[in-house]
């Protein structure tokens, strides 16, 4: 699956946007974003954090969910509601983001980081509630409408306003 997607479309959209949001950022005078070498810091902070959360996620999935995270190779056997899924329905997502964010980071893009990738963050989450939840109410059924109900799609906010208390 990881070479099916990742190496022939997401790394090559992910250049493709760097060159877009180089663009916009001339067409619209914008010089650095962040200073330099902070930029470079807090990008690699970014595809840590990334590489973290998209790690524990898929652990989490494989562990606890006796699976994969990819449904073609052999999806989860049971809905996983712990760990950083307590938080977030969507937590890979994250970690992609920060991922992402890490490329917009280092080449210091106001439009990279601002622009673009909250469009492909929208694009992403439509395509989860709209394609990959009705699945997931039809192979988890009620359990999966009350984890729904329970933790936000996207955001932990749970996790904050735990924290707060």
């Amino acid at each position: 699956m990881v070479a099916k997607v990742y190496i022939p479309v997401l790394f090559p959209l992910t250049f493709l946007i760097a060159l877009i949001s180089l663009a916009i950022d001339r067409a619209l005078g914008m010089t650095a974003f962040l200073p330099s070498p902070l930029n470079y810091g807090i990008a690699v902070l970014s595809l840590v954090a990334g590489l973290g959360v998209v790690g524990v996620s898929y652990a989490e999935l494989v562990f606890v969910g006796a699976g994969s995270p990819s449904p073609t190779a052999g999806r989860t056997m049971r809905l996983v509601r712990s760990g950083i899924y307590a938080y977030s329905r969507n937590p890979s997502v994250i970690g992609k983001l920060l991922g992402v964010l890490s490329v917009g980071f280092a080449l210091n893009s106001f439009s990279f980081c601002c622009i673009l990738v909250p469009f492909l963050l929208v694009g992403s989450l439509v395509e989860k509630v709209w394609r990959q939840e009705p699945v997931l109410v039809e192979i988890f059924g009620d359990e999966y409408v009350a984890y729904k109900n329970e933790v936000p799609l996207f955001l932990p906010w749970k996790f904050f306003i735990a924290r707060r208390k």
